[in-house]
């Protein structure tokens, strides 16, 4: 580290330097579809390690929960980690059990029925065009809003009949579908493994650090590193609580109200509201477009609980949960959702705000006080060479009155021996 601190130093080791990143610049910019596919190709063969990862990480979350909250009296701390682990896993098959059980029949149920209904659905939505245009002409309005439904017909077929025809484009979607599903059963046993062996890990990655850095930075990077973990747990946790009861207070509500397909619209409620900023969004807006193929009114009353539910959440559950803690700007936040949505899905978008804030942390705490302290160093060395150059010219000066009181005593001198 030190070579390279003062090879960049030199002035032609900074220019060489920067000749380096600037041809690799170019050459990526030149070949960015290669490098894409090389990037594709990377990320293919450790997708299942980043899915086994953040599996891993979401469970610990209530390892860490029931090792020090559930099994905190027990003395021995590698009975008690076993314990919680063991739970922990047992409470994550039990959940996908219920959900496989109980959810997806219903799920599946609710889709076949509107599946099998389309036909009824869309002679009501022509009924309703109808009577829209009806409405209209008695103002004198021409809308022709029974041409709306003809049009997306022929769309619909024609991109049915493309689809069909286009066999390749089906086979490679099946088997994005089944590459997916195996990296995530590749993924939950990696997790499963990461969990049992996460404090050896862990002993690993200490030991490499304390050789690696000095023990003042060692304390000032095991700082940052807890405050991360503090900022991804407490938001991921709080997220996901925070949505199951959001798709369970819409359940609820739905039940009450006698609306239809009650468990799909509140699974698509919930998991779409994990999703920051445009989740409750789209899951208000799939769940309206739903209700409304059944009934116009069913939609208007879902639409209306929909806003007053996100507002609650969004003014008052939100703040309680999070407060201040991240402390990213919404314009900041906007822009790490499209960044991160563009770059990594739905996992993107969900960890884009946490990971912003880390970012926040290292600009202002890291960042501007290195900058700060260049920029110091500059106005010292500023000052002192505007000081070294005024004591020159000092000199200078006293050199040159000394040299001409010499010049006026050798001819005052001269003078008087003429």
């Amino acid at each position: 580290m030190g070579r390279i601190k003062k090879a960049l130093s030199n002035r032609w080791g900074a220019y060489a330097f920067a000749a380096v990143v600037g041809v690799v610049a170019y050459l990526t910019l030149t070949n960015l579809p290669a490098v894409e596919a090389w990037f594709n190709r990377v990320m293919a063969i450790v997708s299942p390690i980043i899915i086994g990862l953040i599996l891993a990480y979401l469970i610990d979350l209530l390892v860490v929960f029931l090792e020090n909250k559930v099994f905190k009296k027990i003395e021995r701390p590698r009975l008690r980690y076993a314990l919680a682990v063991v739970i922990a896993i047992l409470i994550v098959l039990l959940l996908i059990s219920l959900f496989l059980w109980f959810v997806l029949p219903s799920m599946f149920a609710s889709i076949t029925n509107f599946i099998s209904n389309a036909q009824n659905y869309s002679s009501q939505i022509e009924e309703k065009l109808a009577e829209l245009d009806d409405f209209a002409a008695k103002y004198n309005i021409h809308l022709n809003a029974t041409k709306w439904t003809s049009n997306i017909y022929e769309h619909v077929e024609k991109l049915i009949a493309d689809l069909t025809k286009n066999l390749d484009w089906a086979m490679n979607t099946v088997m994005s579908v089944w590459n997916i599903l195996v990296n995530l059963f590749i993924g939950i046993i990696l997790a499963v493994y990461f969990i049992a062996g996460k404090k050896r890990l862990f002993r690993g990655v200490d030991k490499f650090r304390h050789a690696v850095l000095t023990d003042e930075q060692y304390e000032n990077h095991t700082q940052f590193l807890r405050r991360s973990n503090a900022i991804f747990s407490k938001y991921i946790s709080y997220t996901i609580v925070e949505a199951i009861c959001v798709g369970i207070a819409n359940a609820i509500f739905m039940l009450i109200a006698g609306l239809p397909n009650v468990t799909l619209i509140s699974v698509i409620v919930g998991v779409t509201n994990i999703l920051p900023t445009f989740g409750p969004i789209v899951g208000g807006a799939m769940g309206a477009f739903i209700l409304l193929v059944e009934d116009p009114m069913y939609a208007v009353i879902f639409v209306i609980f929909t806003c007053v539910l996100q507002t609650i959440d969004g003014y008052v559950v939100k703040p309680h949960l999070f407060g201040d803690s991240l402390g990213v700007p919404a314009v900041i936040s906007l822009i790490s959702i499209v960044i991160g949505g563009k770059i990594f899905g739905p996992i993107g978008i969900l960890i884009s705000i946490p990971f912003t804030a880390v970012c926040a942390i290292l600009y202002h705490e890291s960042l501007l006080p290195w900058l700060e302290k260049r920029k110091n160093e500059r106005v010292k060395e500023e000052e002192a060479e505007k000081k070294a150059k005024a004591r020159a010219a000092k000199r200078a000066a006293a050199a040159e009155a000394a040299e001409e009181k010499a010049v006026a005593a050798a001819e005052e001198k001269a003078g008087a021996v003429r």
